[in-house]
């Protein structure tokens, strides 16, 4: 078990399984408390539900769970190919085949591009309102069993509990952090920015970097500022619902501007995230740990067809881990 040190109060989970999806439920059961396992396992289910949720609203099957069957399993998003067709055509021009994205197949790199979005997309909605670490390695947890019951495996890095990125070293955004940056801040520009910094972790060169088309209903999504050796990364920040006015307003007053700039927080952040700094020491409020989103857990993770992959051992943690057993065997005294 890891124990976090931030998570004190009722509504945080102060431990939580290091073990991956096949023991982590598990994991909790034996070792912790009727009370404290309850509060692990409804937001451990919540994560299963919102993902089962999101995979019959979206592949257009329903939850069967039926671990036997074999047949194509699909997960591509057709709801969300036009945003993928149109950021694609934004973003990477040359690239743009809407057609062969509307298809979900056959579409090669163009292809690929709409299932990264769609994964990191969903990934970062999921946890993006997460009060604590705890919260979001849980939810995972749960949103991996959800897709095995689905017959796909989602890969995550296999250091979960000590990973870095959004939900897990970021800043939970409350009513009172928006209220307090409202207040002290001199526009919308800066007040996005900011709140942008907390809930992403991102550095003052990928903060700066952000274009305005990046800017979608639910996310930032644009090409990372990168070197000319390598290929651009792509991106996909989900935005907490609580932050998206803030943004909306910036775009508007960017747009507005009279010398508009192509940048979503030009001059708010500075060049080395100086104007940054001292905008968060005005509002009270602390940066998170800035890491590139290059080592961000959604950047490491990973969706396979289970024929791809060899079945999980069906034992009674992995089994009470997809909600298919009542509760796991008791582990034999040495």
């Amino acid at each position: 078990m890891v124990t976090f040190p931030e998570a004190a109060g009722d509504g945080l989970l102060p431990q939580v399984s290091d073990g991956d999806v096949t023991t982590f439920l598990a994991d909790a059961y034996r070792s912790l408390p009727p009370a404290e396992f309850a509060r692990i396992d409804a937001v451990y289910t919540n994560g299963i539900r919102a993902t089962c949720r999101w995979l019959a609203e979206h592949n257009g099957q329903p939850c069967d769970h039926d671990l036997n069957r074999h047949d194509q399993r699909r997960w591509l998003d057709p709801l969300g190919a036009g945003l993928a067709a149109h950021m694609l055509t934004v973003l990477q021009p040359r690239l743009a085949v809407p057609d062969r994205l509307r298809q979900g197949s056959g579409g090669g790199l163009v292809a690929e591009w709409n299932d990264i979005l769609s994964l990191y997309r969903f990934l970062g909605g999921l946890v993006a309102d997460s009060p604590s670490r705890g919260h979001t390695i849980t939810r995972l947890r749960g949103a991996q069993a959800a897709f095995l019951l689905h017959g796909l495996r989602l890969d995550l890095p296999p250091d979960l509990a000590y990973s870095v990125g959004p939900g897990l070293t970021t800043t939970p955004i409350d009513h009172e952090t928006i209220t307090r940056i409202r207040a002290r801040t001199a526009n919308p520009v800066e007040a996005a920015a900011l709140a942008t910094a907390l809930f992403t972790g991102a550095t003052a060169m990928e903060l700066n970097a952000i274009p305005c088309v990046a800017l979608t209903a639910d996310a930032l999504i644009f090409n990372g500022p990168i070197g000319y050796a390598h290929a651009p990364d792509l991106y996909v920040w989900a935005i907490p619902p609580l932050a998206r006015p803030l943004l909306y307003e910036a775009r508007v007053y960017r747009e507005a501007h009279d010398t508009p700039n192509s940048k979503l927080f030009a001059g708010a952040v500075g060049g080395a995230g100086f104007r940054l700094r001292r905008l968060a020491a005005a509002c009270e409020v602390t940066l998170p740990d800035l890491y590139h989103w290059h080592h961000s857990w959604i950047r490491q993770a990973g969706l396979l067809r289970m024929s791809e992959q060899p079945t999980p051992v069906r034992n009674t943690d992995f089994l009470f881990g997809l909600k298919l057993a009542p509760r796991p065997r008791r582990r034999r005294a040495r």
